[in-house]
C-alpha cells in the first residue's frame, strides 16, 4: 500500500521505473521499520534471559516507564538501513522483472 502509493505520487517527476521503484520501496521499508519497531522491541526482550515468563503489556509498560517512548525505538538505525536497503532492492527487482515478463509475453503473440 505505501510503495504503490508512494510510486504513483514519485512517478510523474521520475521517469526511470528502476529508480522510481528503489525509491518507493525504500519508504515503504522505512514506514514498515517505524510502525513495527515497537513491537519488535517488545518481543525481543521478552526473548532474552530476563523475559522469560514476561507477558508483552508487561514488557511493555516496563519499556515505557524506564524509558519512556523513545525505548520503543532502540536499535532502530541498524534495522532501518537494513529493511530499507531489502524493500527497495525487493520491489525494484520484483517489478522490472515484471515489466521483462509483460513485454516478453506481448511481443509472442
Amino acid at each position: 500500500m505505501v510503495f504503490g502509493k508512494t510510486k504513483d505520487q514519485l512517478s510523474p517527476f521520475i521517469k526511470n521505473k528502476i529508480i522510481c521503484d528503489l525509491l518507493s520501496g525504500a519508504f515503504a521499508g522505512f514506514c514498515s521499520t517505524l510502525a513495527n519497531n515497537p513491537i519488535d522491541v517488545c518481543k525481543t526482550k521478552m526473548q532474552g534471559v530476563d523475559g522469560k515468563g514476561k507477558t508483552f503489556a508487561g514488557v511493555f509498560s516496563n519499556i515505557y516507564a524506564t524509558q519512556g517512548f523513545m525505548g520503543f525505538y532502540s536499535g532502530v538505525k541498524p534495522r532501518l538501513l537494513r529493511v530499507m536497503l531489502d524493500a527497495a532492492l525487493t520491489f525494484s527487482v520484483f517489478h522490472q522483472l515484471k515489466r521483462w515478463a509483460a513485454a516478453y509475453i506481448a511481443g509472442r503473440s
